[in-house]
């Protein structure tokens, strides 16, 4: 939604101030808007302060090691084709700059430290990722962040990939090249739904489950479906028919208010809130800021005439007259 209107813009530059008044909802333009409810596909928790974000990005650096690996063509001109490390060393650079988790980006640092430079191929960072995955799934397991539902164990699970699993002299233990062959088709873009509708059931259509979904089919009682649990699609944008073009009137509009953006101190607000004090006050805003004052005003008066009365009063019961 965001490129789309970005991409309809009929401008050269789009200042910094539109497109964060894009984001906060302040413009107010049919149709664009970022919704407040979020709504994660492979990702959702029980509840919603759970799962989401940072399993998503877990998710998205699976994938990116996998595809780095299996179309090496995809980073031909980047600069990186010849980085093995490449996708470990980027997300470790988001995660100490953008995650909100100071203390998780400080264990991802220590791990980083302690071993990445020992990957020296592809398929070395899809498992290096792996392992550290598991690390910290055995590191939170019990923790207040852990969803009951999902909790945290050493993946895949034996009932996902048996033949992941060995035993070495009694010992529980990984064959990692049947866990890369398992990896490389679960997080593979053949296994990727750019559709879902939570409103379909079970996503068994079209190949293997994501993993959040596999664990969401394990975990779930089987009389609890997925349409029971919650209707209403939610279908990621790029899954949406292409939205109406803008209206040649209002690209003209959004060219002057953008353009106004631009200049130092103009920030305006599209939706006609005024500013006042550096804050954007709305009509709305302005209409209760004046009833509130009047009603003071007049509690002030009413408490006046109270005492004054009372007060008088007090002074005729307690006048002694001179004899």
């Amino acid at each position: 939604m965001l490129q789309e209107w970005l991409a309809s813009l009929p401008l050269d530059r789009i200042p910094y101030n539109a497109v964060l008044d894009l984001v906060n909802n302040k413009m107010r333009i049919s149709g664009i808007f970022l919704t407040n409810h979020i709504k994660w596909v492979g990702c959702q928790g029980s509840r919603s302060e759970l799962r989401g974000y940072p399993c998503s990005l877990w998710k998205l650096f699976h994938t990116l090691t996998v595809e780095a690996s299996t179309h090496p063509d995809a980073l031909v001109g980047t600069g990186f084709e010849d980085d093995p490390q490449a996708v470990l060393q980027t997300m470790r650079r988001y995660v100490h700059t953008f995650f909100g988790c100071k203390e998780c980006g400080e264990h991802f640092e220590e791990m980083a430290k302690e071993s990445m430079d020992s990957v020296k191929t592809p398929d070395q960072a899809i498992l290096w990722l792996w392992k550290k995955h598991n690390m910290v799934n055995g590191r939170l397991a019990g923790h207040l962040s852990e969803d009951p539902r999902f909790p945290k164990l050493q993946w895949p699970t034996p009932d996902l990939c048996p033949a992941c699993h060995e035993e070495i002299k009694g010992l529980a233990s990984w064959d990692e090249g049947h866990v890369l062959t398992f990896l490389k088709q679960h997080y593979g873009r053949d296994n990727l739904l750019d559709t879902y509708s939570a409103d379909q059931g079970g996503s068994s259509e079209g190949g293997t489950l994501a993993r959040g979904e596999e664990e969401e089919k394990r975990l779930t009682p089987p009389e609890v479906s997925h349409g029971d649990r919650d209707t209403q699609s939610v279908r990621p944008p790029g899954a949406l028919g292409p939205r109406p073009a803008l209206p040649e009137s209002l690209h003209h509009s959004l060219d002057g208010k953008l353009q106004s953006l631009d200049g130092p101190g103009a920030h305006k607000e599209v939706g006609g809130a005024a500013p006042f004090l550096g804050v954007d006050f709305s009509s709305l805003d302005m209409s209760l800021c004046v009833v509130l004052y009047v009603a003071s005003s007049l509690f002030l008066m009413v408490m006046y005439f109270f005492f004054q009365v009372r007060s008088r009063r007090w002074k005729v019961k307690h006048h002694h007259p001179a004899v």
